[in-house]
């Protein structure tokens, strides 16, 4: 732990969080940009995140880099999140749990990066599911650490268990639309965008806190 602790003393561990979104979030915001010039009838209703990495005029090429990319650099930062709350007084094997369960939205990231749904589909329904389970687990364990440490506000620990019903959400009800017959497919898509975006500023609001905070 401590060539951990000096590796994080010589590059802030929340600059992670903050580089890993920016990729993505700029990742997506160019592959749309791009898919768009050719399909403008893109939108958040009929348009699954990963369509974007079989997506036209290299709207693929870029998403699935940032993804990759993405996967990368945010298990430094659920890691940095991990030894952030042990030095804080957090519980050892909830916060091992914790970066465990980043660890695989990253893996899943990574993959669905790698496997996309029309070359490799089954394989990249499982990687979604990876990325998506993580950051559910991720939410709540990391939630759960931080509600047991007195210096943390209340807010930030419930922010977790908040947020992480999204994802649930959108892995039943894609569970639903691809047994029942007749459910609403833009209500499924719509959600997974509702919890990528609540992943996302889940690790943003995590980043900033761990940047302003003075107890380390």
């Amino acid at each position: 732990m401590e060539k951990l602790d000096r590796f994080y003393g010589r590059i802030k561990g929340s600059y992670f969080g903050f580089i890993g979104t920016g990729i993505n979030l700029l990742g997506i915001l160019i592959a749309i940009t791009l898919f768009m010039q050719v399909d403008p009838t893109f939108n958040l209703f009929s348009n699954y995140i990963s369509d974007l990495g079989d997506g036209p005029n290299h709207s693929d090429i870029v998403f699935n880099i940032s993804v990759i990319l993405t996967g990368i650099i945010l298990w430094f930062f659920y890691l940095y999140l991990m030894r952030y709350l042990q030095k804080m007084g957090g519980n050892q094997n909830l916060t091992i749990i914790s970066f465990i369960s980043g660890f695989i939205a990253s893996i899943g990231a990574i993959l669905v990066g790698i496997f996309t749904s029309e070359k490799a589909p089954e394989l990249h329904r499982f990687s979604a599911a990876l990325a998506f389970v993580g950051s559910l687990l991720a939410l709540i364990f990391f939630g759960i650490s931080e509600y047991y440490i007195p210096e943390i506000p209340k807010k930030l620990s419930c922010l977790g268990f908040f947020l992480a019903p999204l994802s649930f959400l959108f892995l039943i009800f894609f569970l639903i639309l691809n047994t029942t017959p007749g459910f609403n497919r833009g209500i499924t898509i719509f959600t997974e965008w509702l919890a990528y975006f609540a992943n996302t500023a889940w690790l943003i609001i995590q980043g900033i806190y761990t940047l302003k905070s003075k107890s380390e």
